[in-house]
């Protein structure tokens, strides 16, 4: 812990949906355990429990509310119909939440990351309040719509899950400034298993399409498979997709296109060694595809949040964007790889270098102390 002697007890929450909020926040809680704290998850569902579990982490599950924008706004109305049912077990479960917190001690500081679970908690409990996630840009920048998506009902959600915060870090993978110093905007949190991954330039693309809702993977698989197939018969092409998904996709395979169940430690070891990326247009994976000096070639799903990082891509000169899967897209991407990706290098060195958990294990150890209940054994 450096000059910092106080262990400090922890507490951090996560979105359960998807992995790459579990991803970030648990590079940060074993950065933060290293450094001699006391680390404790809140997340929701009980498979991202059991993932912070297995890397030894007391964690327990949470109620998220459903929160879906209709039109570029979430109205109380939708909100109440989707909830309505949930909010017993909801209510349950935080008060639950509360007696956990209580029986294994209260800790110095929650962290939030875009759930309302440890805000709440912090509330409660009198104890400061820190977000880190990369959704509050949409909160504190006024950033312009994208097509027909607005960063409206992200700001809703954000308003709602923590109406007040003491300190809030925000991840970017391009530079972004705010006139308030409640702000810090660090380089996105990226675990040491991808920035210690040997990373060289094959004859291989790698590729990974995610479900949101009704939008599944197949049409970007099949057209991506057929432009590989009549246009690059000597590529390898990796694609990945869950389990789910991955079973239907296979009928796209061939001895050059790989059909891959979703595997992790796989994948980096993929994109690493890959010429060129293409996904739909998540944060965490283009943050971890431009650390290991990739460009890629991005679909978004239907959220602003997808529309946004995609059109900065573009615009940036890191990657392309495209609505679909297009031979035209494509072949225009693959044929600027190289341009791009020296971009994406000389981008990294000057922004992505730098691990952000410092920042924040240093605001944190430099909160003032506080007394603290001696924690308890926890039990599953």
């Amino acid at each position: 812990m450096s000059r910092y002697t106080r262990p400090l007890s922890v507490v951090i929450g996560v979105n359960g949906i998807g992995m790459g909020h579990s991803v970030r926040q648990s590079a940060i809680a074993q950065y933060l355990r290293d450094r001699g704290h006391q680390v404790r998850i809140v997340t929701n569902g009980s498979a991202r429990v059991e993932y912070f579990r297995d890397l030894g982490f007391p964690a327990w599950d949470g109620w998220m509310p459903t929160l879906l924008a209709r039109g570029d706004r979430i109205h109380a109305s939708d909100a109440i119909g989707a909830n309505i049912w949930q909010v017993p077990v909801g209510v349950t479960k935080h008060l639950r939440l509360r007696r956990i917190i209580r029986d294994t001690g209260i800790p110095d500081v929650f962290i939030t990351d875009y759930e309302p679970n440890t805000p709440r908690l912090a509330y409660h409990f009198g104890k400061p309040l820190v977000s880190v996630d990369q959704q509050s840009k949409y909160r504190h920048l006024d950033l312009p719509t994208v097509g027909r998506y607005a960063r409206t009902a992200d700001e809703q959600r954000l308003r709602y899950f923590a109406p007040r915060l003491d300190r809030s870090f925000i991840c970017s993978f391009v530079p972004l400034d705010a006139d308030d110093r409640k702000l810090e905007f660090i380089a996105p949190v990226v675990p040491d298993v991808v920035r210690s991954a040997p990373v060289s330039p094959e004859p291989l693309a790698t590729a990974y399409f995610s479900r949101y809702f009704d939008h599944g993977p197949e049409e970007s698989v099949h057209a991506l498979a057929e432009v590989f197939r009549q246009h690059f018969p000597g590529r390898t092409l990796r694609i990945y997709a869950q389990a789910a998904e991955a079973r239907n996709l296979r009928q796209y395979a061939n001895d050059k296109i790989d059909i891959c169940t979703f595997d992790r430690e796989a994948f980096i070891t993929d994109m690493a060694r890959s010429e060129a990326v293409f996904s739909n247009a998540g944060f965490n994976l283009i943050s971890e595809a431009f650390v290991l000096g990739k460009p890629v070639h991005l679909i978004p799903l239907p959220t602003y949040d997808q529309h946004w990082c995609a059109k900065v891509v573009h615009e940036a000169e890191l990657g392309t964007a495209a609505p679909r899967i297009t031979h035209g897209a494509v072949l225009a991407f693959l044929n600027r790889s190289r341009e791009l990706r020296n971009n994406v290098v000389r981008h990294r060195d000057q922004y992505l270098l730098a691990d952000p958990r410092e920042q924040i294990a240093s605001y944190l150890e430099s909160l003032p102390a506080t007394s603290q209940r001696t924690l308890t054994p926890s039990t599953r």
